[in-house]
């Protein structure tokens, strides 16, 4: 409990900078992304690190400051910069790879893929690759945006998506390939031999991004504080799986 409550601390810390820094509604993508990863502080070993993606949100400092071994795999070279923002990242081992062309030489207590399978081609195949590179306890840490979440329910009901598993705006410019819903991403850890410790909501967000700017802080809190109330119809879903 008491390490649980040191990475809160760090991981609030780091999210309360980038807000200051950050306007519109990358400002709720931030809050989400604290979410997310306030969940997995809940099941991180910390021993030994891998990020699969460093992107533009503050990922790698926050795992950074919870463990003092991290290597961040990325075919585009998005961390260097980041360096000279929080020198920490000194300390953090970058290769500059295709996820699938990577061949670690190591296992890793903890493997942190969030918002990146829905991007690749083969999930299945990727899925049981990584499940290789485990530790013999440890945890893949999956995040990923949610088809059914309750504004992208409405967006289709008010005729914005044609169905919740259409591409929105934010889809195409991402280069989504998918959007999963909790069944299928259950169905692809399950085919690609890994064991599901526990999969749960992140963020119950009846708006946009962009919608949810104009609510202070506190009232997304709130909203993501009744997440567990809302199952599959959370914004992302958060799974930890085991080998």
């Amino acid at each position: 409990m008491a390490d649980y409550a040191k990475r809160d601390a760090v991981l609030s810390n780091i999210i309360a900078k980038a807000l200051q820094q950050s306007r519109g509604g990358y400002r709720s993508y931030l809050m989400t992304k604290k979410f997310g990863y306030r969940l997995i502080s809940k099941y991180f070993i910390g021993e030994n690190v891998l990020e699969l993606g460093s992107d533009e949100s503050p990922t790698t400092s926050i795992l950074a400051g919870w463990s003092e071994k991290v290597t961040v795999v990325d075919m585009a070279d998005k961390f260097s910069k980041k360096i000279l923002k929080d020198k920490k990242l000194a300390n953090v081992k970058f290769i500059r790879s295709r996820w699938e062309d990577y061949t670690p030489d190591e296992r890793y207590s903890d493997i942190v893929l969030t918002d990146g399978l829905e991007h690749v081609e083969n999930p299945i195949e990727l899925l049981f690759m990584v499940k290789d590179w485990l530790s013999k306890n440890g945890r893949l840490h999956i995040i990923v945006p949610n088809a059914l979440s309750v504004h992208r329910l409405l967006g289709a009901e008010m005729g914005y998506l044609e169905t919740p598993y259409s591409f929105n705006r934010n889809d195409m410019e991402s280069g989504h390939i998918r959007v999963y819903d909790v069944n299928l991403l259950k169905s692809d850890i399950k085919k690609a031999g890994l064991s599901i410790l526990t999969i749960q909501g992140v963020q119950f967000k009846p708006l946009t991004d962009g919608q949810l700017t104009k609510f202070p802080v506190e009232y997304i809190e709130a909203l993501n504080s009744i997440s567990h109330l809302f199952g599959g119809y959370c914004a992302e879903i958060y799974a930890c799986c085991v080998r």
